[in-house]
């Protein structure tokens, strides 16, 4: 899940995505600098305020949005 999600930050031009947990949440990713990963784990900033949400791989169920180029 982590290399989709690298995909998805590196494509050119960037295209919105969201990324999917196993409790039924969903975090859009507006701005590639809006999500990192960290070791093993994603961070997403929240559209509201500074703050932040960190997600284990293991917790993530998919990712959404326009496919990638070179998928």
């Amino acid at each position: 899940m982590l290399e989709q999600i690298r995909r998805f930050l590196r494509a050119t031009p960037f295209v919105p995505f969201q990324i999917h947990t196993s409790a039924g949440e969903a975090f859009g990713v507006a701005h590639p600098e809006n999500c990192a990963i960290v070791g093993h784990t994603v961070v997403v900033l929240l559209p509201v305020g500074e703050n932040a949400i960190m997600l284990s791989p293991r917790h993530i169920s998919g990712v959404a949005g326009a496919q990638p180029a070179g998928y």
